[in-house]
Parts: C-alpha cells; structure tokens; sequence
C-alpha cells in the first residue's frame, strides 16, 4: 500500500532506459557476431527476466550498473527451463530466438503470463517450421527444428509477434517477410538494420535476410512508456515539463497525437534518427476537450491508453478508446481495471466489447482508495490520479516491474512502515494503515512481510533496518525485543526515532474505554500467556488491576506470576471482566464464563470463541480484537509520524 499527499516534485533527469528496446538489444546482442555494448538498459523486473533467460540459453552478460556488457551464445545449452516471469515481452521475443537455435527449451511463467494468449506468436513460427508443444503450467516447449523463410500476413496487431518472427528470419535461408495490418512500433526492424542485417520495409511489409547482426554498442534512449506518466502527471498539475533522450517513434507515441487531438501543447525538439528515433520532448500545459483515440492511436500507444484514460477523469465531457479489446490480454484485464478506476472516482464508464467509453463530470472525490489489481501500469495509473487529486493510495506498488524509479521520477519520498510475521498474508494492518495515513495526510508505504521462523538475527535484523516503521506479530515479538534491549519482554512496535514497545496493551485498555468499560482496579480473568497476554498483564498491573492468569501451559502461568507478584494471584472468584488471548479450540471451549463477567474481550479479529458465544447467550457485553487492533496500530502511526490520531474505527469498519 502507498498512501499519496498532495506532494510531488517531478525529476525528468531520473534515466529510464526504454524497456522495448532493451529486451531487443539483449536479444540480438546474444546472437550477434561479436561482444556487445547497451548502455542505459532498463533495470525493471522484465528486462531482468530477459538477461537471466540469455544467460540459462549460455550467453555471457555482464550488468555494472545500467550498462550490459554481453558475449554471445557460442554453445547453445539444451534443456533448458526459462521463467519468464510476468514478462511478455520476454517469452514472445525469446521464442523467435530459440527456435532457431537448435535446442528444446520450455518457457514457464507466473500466474498472470501463463494466462496469457501465446499461439498468436507460435502460429506465424510454425509456419517457418518451428516446433512447440504445450502442457499444462508452462507456456510451450520449444523442440529442435530447421527454419525456412517464409512469408507472414498477420491478422494481429502486435510488435511482439512481429519481433519474434523477424528475430527467427535471421537463423532462415533466404529473405521472410512480415506484413501487418496496421504498423506497430519498429524497434526490432530498424534495430537489425542499423546492426548490419539486411532489412527492407516496403509500405505494412517488413523483409528480413537471415543472418547474425553484428555486435554494436549503443545506449538506450529513455521509455516513453515510463516517462508518459511524468507527461501526464504535469499535464494535470499545469506544470512545463522537458524530458530529453526519449523513444519517440512514430508508432510509439499514440498517447502524444491523443493528447495533441484533445488540444494538449506538446513539442519535439532535437530530434535525431539512429536505430530509433530519439529526441526532446515538452508538455505545456493547457485546458483540454474530451479525448477520442482513434484505432491508430490505440494500435500506437496501447500501454499508454489506461493512463489517458486516468486523465479523462479529470476533464467534463464523454470520452471514447475505440479498438481497445487488447487491454483486456495485458498483465491484467486493463479494460475491467479502468472501469474499477472510473467506478472508485465516482465516474461512469462502459466497454461495448471494443471501445471504452468514459463520461465525467471532472470532479473526483477525496482521497479516493485504488486496487491496481498486481499490474504495474494500472498502479502507477492509479499513482498520478491519487497525487493529481492531492490524495489518495494504491493497494500494492509494484512498479518495479517497469519503471522501478517511478517514485524518484515523481518526487515523492513516502516513509517506509511494514508488518512482518511468520504469515501476514491475510494482515489487516496495510487497510489499517492506508486509512490512518489518509486520515493523517502522510505520504507512506506499507506492506506485509511474510518471513520465515528460521530466519536469522543478522537476516532479521537486516530487514527491520529497511524501514522507518515496524509492526511486529508472531513468532518474533519476544526474539526481537532481546535484539533491541528493549525494556519489554514483547514488543510490537520498531521506529527510527521511538524506543521499541508494545501498543497492545494500549490497544486493549483504549477499545474497552471506548465501549464505555473502565477498569482501574479491576479484577480479571487473563486467558492465555503468550506476548499479547503478557502486554496486557503489564499495562493492567499499572492500573492496578488484580489478575488470574488461564494456561494450559503452568510454568508460563508462574512465570508471570514471577514477573508481577502484587497482581497476578491464582485464585480469584467473582471477576468483572475475562479477556481471552488464545484461539477457539476445545480447551477454549470448555472455559467457564463466570456469572460475575460484565465483559469478554476476545484479541481474535472477528474470531471464532467458545467465551464470546457464551457472553452472547448471556446477554454480556463482547469487545473484539479488530477493535484492540485499531487502537494499537492508531498509536504506532502516531508514534512513527509524530501525529495525533482520532478514534475513527467506525469509519475504519467501513472501508473494510
């Protein structure tokens, strides 16, 4: 989760090699004649997926810092397995490689890419001779086959399909050809030609001669995809921006001529060709009409289309994106996320099966909440309306599958807060949080960690210095306060700048006081002996509280009896209250409620409880840990950031 205010401070400077580019160059670079040189490759998550493929395929690629140097496959390895993780790009492109290589290879993926459509690239291969076979949990298997040019008309409007069928011409006798039916984006031809291929393009027709291009050094102009967020972002907060040495191709830059047509000032200067085109490019901003993307400017700038349609939020009229049904085969349904974005601003939209219609009256409500759906354009999409709109979150950030320095290209520096835990995939603290901090107008991030029990100090300890904030759950309450000398047995709270504590006790004291239950002096039933229990011990022997404590296990009874001899006693008769810190199980179950409880306070977050049943029955009043858990994590927020926090936890149960 990241929660956005209304600041930002754009840097165009931020380099962010294009990421189309540099998946190509590293795959001719892997079968060039000699080494090669790619300076400013992208260092986002597929690019990465693509290098590490090469590598398992036996080239040599050597990464210091953003510069690639790489040796090509001499040997191929056979055999071999290439995850290709949620990259696309990286399993099309590298079909057309590998087929002509001679090996078998089975691509495997995520989830999301393992759903995606792969027979539009194996088709127009199979057709030159290329051998794939599918089984279930890969993407295909790629077998050994002789290649033979052919020539190709496609029915789909794909730069990928095109790149892998051009890069497989090079391992076929003769000259292939590829025509489409609109020009996609001509990285891979114009990239083969400038490296020593021959290429030709004659009118949607591409003709390639097989043959290894030579090695080259180049560096990579930066992604128009990454930096149209930038453009957009000034654009909507009216302020001039200038990014220079940027990927502005022709069919690359549909976002641009969508803009231009709904009356946005922008300009090229500086504009050189090489093995693409390259130059400046300005955005001044101006009032704009309604947007209309044409099919051409779809087929040009398909990535960018959920961006413009964040835009479009924010202008009065009716919108259209004709032709965009490819949305909906990207990382994720990007048709259904730009109707879940319109929806959450209180706009409305449709999709007839081919064109995404927006109609909005341009005003958006406050602190709008985002699902990004685990794709990171939606995400970033969702980024510039929430920081657009002087605030909002997203619910995950994985940006750095395209453009990992979004959040230093965009000038925001949230503080970092996380859970971890043996499990916290199931944590309510990151909607806690994302609440809190709107409420607080804070920039920050928060996730949940999930961390192994085995984990060892040094590693644990590495992971609590990556962020500003912690909320700590089990099994490592009790390991980390003995790492931090904290005073405490147990701790649930780590900041840079507060001493290591536990708000569990305050959460507990704070969610009975609000349902009107005071209990200075109080005696009480404890159940359980774990860290949460021996919190509230403490915090209710400085109220002077007098307790039983309820175990299965008797030495961690005696111990906190040890630990606090004026207050926990083992007998007490006629309690007020029971407070329950173990789970529903049959010893639970089988607990007497006794007839002097006025209250049961169960720490299980809307868990199940023998005792909570039995209070229920009787008529007795029921406080749940959802509640203690709101005002534990309230006070470490307000510990971590120096703010005060208001009871809203009505407000909180809503949004749940």
């Amino acid at each position: 989760m990241i929660n956005y205010n209304k600041q930002f401070n754009i840097n165009p400077s931020v380099a962010c090699g294009d990421k189309s580019i540099s998946h190509r160059a590293l795959c001719m670079a892997a079968v060039a004649t000699n080494k090669s040189v790619i300076r400013n490759l992208s260092l986002c998550k597929d690019v990465l997926c693509t290098v590490n493929c090469l590598r398992a395929l036996g080239a040599d690629i050597l990464l210091d810092g953003t510069t690639a140097t790489v040796s090509p496959i001499i040997t191929p390895v056979d055999n071999c397995t290439l995850d290709c993780g949620n990259s696309g790009t990286t399993a099309r492109l590298l079909a057309g490689i590998v087929c002509g290589l001679g090996v078998t290879a089975t691509f495997v993926g995520d989830d999301s890419l393992t759903k995606r459509p792969m027979h539009r690239v194996t088709n127009p291969l199979t057709e030159m001779g290329a051998k794939f076979t599918f089984q279930q949990g890969t993407l295909f298997t790629v077998h050994p086959s002789k290649l033979t040019s052919t020539c190709h008309n496609s029915s789909v409007n794909s730069a990928q399909v095109k790149g892998a069928f051009l890069l497989a011409a090079l391992f076929a006798n003769g000259t292939s050809s590829y025509t489409e039916q609109v020009i996609t984006r001509r990285h891979t031809e114009k990239m083969l030609a400038h490296f020593g291929v021959k290429v030709e393009a004659k009118g949607n027709t591409v003709f390639v001669t097989g043959g290894k291009p030579n090695g080259f050094d180049i560096t990579i102009p930066n992604d128009f995809s990454s930096m149209a967020y930038l453009l957009a972002l000034a654009q909507l907060k009216g302020k001039v921006l200038t990014i220079d040495n940027i990927c502005l191709e022709a069919e690359r830059t549909g976002f641009v001529s969508l803009l231009k047509s709904a009356g946005a000032d922008i300009q090229y200067t500086n504009v050189v060709e090489s093995f693409a085109t390259i130059g400046s490019i300005t955005v001044q901003p101006t009032k704009l009409k309604s947007f209309t993307a044409t099919k051409i400017d779809v087929c040009n700038g398909i990535d960018e289309i959920p961006l413009a349609f964040s835009m479009a939020l924010f202008y009065k009229g009716t919108h259209t994106f004709s032709n965009v049904q490819e949305l909906a085969l990207k990382e994720c349904n990007r048709i259904e996320a730009c109707l879940q974005l319109a929806k959450v601003c209180k706009q409305t939209a449709s999709f007839n099966g081919k064109d995404l219609t927006l109609t909005s009256d341009g005003i958006l409500p406050c602190n709008p909440s985002f699902c990004c759906f685990g794709d990171h354009r939606i995400a970033m999409c969702a980024s510039v309306i929430a920081i657009a709109n002087d605030g909002g979150s997203v619910d995950s950030t994985p940006f750095d599958v395209s453009f990992p320095n979004f959040l230093q290209a965009i000038g925001v520096q949230p503080l970092r807060f996380a859970v971890i835990g043996e499990d916290v995939s199931r944590s309510l603290s990151p909607q806690l949080m994302q609440h809190l901090s709107a409420g607080a107008d804070v920039c920050c991030t928060y996730e949940a960690v999930s961390l192994p029990r085995s984990i060892s100090d040094q590693e644990l300890l590495q992971v609590i210095g990556r962020y500003d904030g912690l909320n700590i759950t089990m099994p490592f309450k009790e390991r980390a306060a003995k790492l931090l000398g904290a005073e405490q047995d147990s701790i649930n709270t780590i900041g840079k700048n507060i001493a290591p504590t536990s708000t569990d006790g305050y959460g507990i004291v704070q969610a009975l006081h609000t349902n009107g239950i005071h209990i200075r002096g109080a005696k009480l039933w404890i159940i359980g002996a774990g860290g949460a229990a021996k919190e509230a011990v403490r915090q209710l022997s400085s109220m002077d509280c007098t307790m039983r404590v309820i175990n299965r296990t008797l030495s961690k009874v005696q111990q906190i009896a040890q630990d606090y001899p004026l207050n926990v006693v083992d007998k007490l008769e006629n309690p007020v209250g029971v407070l329950s810190f173990v789970p529903e199980c049959d010893w639970e179950q089988c607990l007497p409620l006794p007839d002097s409880a006025q209250f049961v306070f169960v720490a299980a977050y809307r868990g199940q409880s023998g005792l909570k049943d039995k209070a229920h029955k009787k008529g007795i009043k029921v406080v749940e840990g959802l509640e203690m858990l709101y005002h534990q994590g309230a006070k470490s927020f307000a510990l971590w950031t120096n703010t005060e926090t208001q009871n809203n936890y009505k407000s909180f149960l809503e949004v749940l």
